[in-house]
């Protein structure tokens, strides 16, 4: 038998070549190829991922500012691969978490309307540093991922040559200036999630009213002038807000924004200062003010009088000593020296002599930076307060003991259409011009034999709208209304109106037949009606029509000035 020509195991070996390079040019191609795809979409869902973060880290932040409690979330730095047999993947994805300087926040040209707080916000220009935080990923292979960052109360995506915002702007919002600013130093690199917890520096929910010609917020800024013009396009004037003008308003330049608000107007600031991080920073005293101060006392009579410690974000700062004097020696201030408790504030108790001849004026002065009784005092510095307490002969006007915090403001005029022109509080220049029902002749809500006052529409006259105006409002940075009354309130409405009668406020009495005190706190609206008129106008209101006779018993409405 012949062999030689017998081909057979060269033709199984040729195959076997071939099969192994076509596995090997298929794992090649698996390799560069589908796997670098299939990485890419887990470092783009990582990056989605990162970004939802940065936003609940901007949450936090303003939930911080605002509540003064901690709201930690977790950013996760890197992302893992999936695992594979025979392809092979590159090391884990990682990115870095860190801060970095943001810059200044500044408010230009602003002024408090309360006298002792402008003696701090006089107009000067007062401007807060503050750091942004930015996660910068270090992938394999989706090379065109953005930079996220917060900064100046936004979160945005920052690409090369432009940033385009994840979130809504909250530093104007109406006529609320919202300061938030970022201290503290982080910095965290690798794979692993990283818990960012922001701590309150200086924080809570109180504003100050403020207002200035020129007023105007300016910020250090990546975005650009386009994106602003969007985040704030519905606050515009124009469009019910308060930036001044057309787009000329928000203009950005060499990386500042600024933000030209309407002049003369006022304006509710509201400021916070939030750590993360090590090295975070604490505030310090820096203006003092009247809570509750004393105007007039009668001869023998004490009044309290409570003053605030507050920092630059006009929040209050406890363990600051402050010191106070009276000029006269027949009166007294105690305690002559007090530490501001937990709220910021402290407590004296100022004595008027027992008896004087006529009506007198003392001063009392109280400081934080040292002698009240120093001869330069003037009480025009943001560390210091003068009082000046009228003291009057017992039955020569107003005082006495003790004292109502905050103040309280009654209605003086009434206007309650039952035809009679005769009555002490009778005045057709309160709005409604012509209401239907009827009030009660009475002074401070009650009527003048004592009893309830009583608001009554009849069966057939389907309408009740009685009105009352509060005159002489001092200016306060917050007003609430009380009301005490029994009836169906929930068939009447209390409106707050302006001088002609336009609506500002509306609000629905709620319960049936049953005592009830209603506290509603005045809207930006009707605060600044207020505030810059010194009025307040009030109507009741039957709620819908129908034949439903509807009686109100009202004890006393009220006015505090907080």
């Amino acid at each position: 038998m012949r062999f030689r020509d017998d081909r057979r195991a060269a033709a199984l070996q040729v195959g076997a070549v071939l099969l192994l390079g076509i596995l090997v040019i298929g794992l090649a191609l698996y390799q560069a190829t589908v796997v670098p795809d299939q990485n890419e979409r887990v470092e783009f869902t990582h990056s989605q991922q990162v970004q939802e973060s940065l936003q609940d880290v901007r949450n936090g932040i303003l939930r911080t500012a605002a509540a003064e409690r901690t709201s930690p979330t977790t950013v996760p730095l890197g992302t893992r691969y999936p695992p594979r047999l025979v392809a092979v993947n590159p090391p884990p994805s990682s990115g870095r978490l860190a801060t970095d300087s943001g810059g200044e926040m500044t408010l230009v040209n602003a002024t408090a309307i309360n006298d002792e707080t402008a003696d701090y916000w006089n107009g000067t220009n007062r401007s807060y540093a503050t750091q942004r935080l930015s996660y910068t990923p270090d992938y394999s292979v989706y090379q065109s991922a953005p930079r996220t960052v917060y900064d100046d109360t936004v979160t945005y995506n920052e690409f090369d040559g432009e940033s385009r915002a994840l979130t809504d702007q909250r530093l104007l919002e109406g006529n609320l200036i919202y300061v938030v600013a970022l201290n503290g130093s982080l910095g965290r690199s690798g794979t692993d999630a990283v818990s960012v917890s922001p701590t309150p520096v200086s924080a809570s929910s109180r504003t100050v009213a403020v207002n200035g010609s020129d007023i105007a917020i300016e910020v250090a800024t990546d975005l650009s002038e386009d994106e602003w013009e969007r985040l704030l396009a519905d606050q515009y004037e124009r469009n019910g807000g308060r930036i001044d003008g057309n787009a000329s308003g928000v203009r950005v330049s060499d990386g500042t924004l600024t933000v030209d608000l309407v002049s003369n107007r006022t304006y509710r600031l509201r400021m916070a200062k939030v750590g993360v991080g090590t090295g975070v920073t604490d505030t310090s005293e820096s203006y003092l003010t009247v809570v509750d101060g004393a105007d007039s006392v009668t001869a023998g009579g004490t009044r309290r009088v409570v003053l605030e410690v507050r920092d630059a974000y006009n929040n209050p700062v406890s363990g600051v000593t402050v010191n106070a004097s009276v000029n006269r020696s027949d009166a007294s201030i105690s305690p002559t020296r007090a530490v501001s408790d937990g709220e910021g504030r402290v407590v004296y108790e100022y004595g008027a002599p027992t008896s004087v001849g006529d009506t007198r004026v003392d001063g009392v002065n109280f400081t934080f930076a040292g002698s009240a009784t120093r001869a330069n005092f003037s009480g025009e510095e943001p560390e210091s307060v003068r009082l000046n307490v009228t003291v009057v002969p017992p039955g020569g006007g107003s005082g006495g003991s003790g004292g109502a915090e905050p103040r309280l403001e009654y209605p003086d005029v009434f206007h309650d259409g039952d035809g009679n022109p005769n009555e002490d509080f009778e005045d057709a220049t309160i709005p409604p011009s012509d209401p239907e029902g009827f009030l009660s002749n009475f002074e401070n809500m009650q009527a003048a034999d004592g009893e309830t006052a009583t608001v009554v529409s009849s069966w057939f006259d389907n309408d009740l709208d009685v009105g009352t105006a509060t005159r002489d409002v001092p200016a306060a940075e917050e007003y609430t209304l009380e009301i005490n009354y029994t009836g169906r309130g929930n068939k009447v409405d209390v409106v707050i109106v302006d001088d002609e009668n336009r609506e500002l406020q509306r609000v629905r009495l709620d319960n049936e037949n049953s005592l009830t005190e209603t506290t509603i706190t005045l809207d930006s609206s009707a605060s600044e009606y207020v505030r810059n008129n010194g009025t307040l106008y009030v109507r009741y209101e039957k709620r819908g029509g129908g034949q439903d006779f509807v009686l109100i018993e009202i004890n006393y409405q009220r006015l505090r000035l907080n």
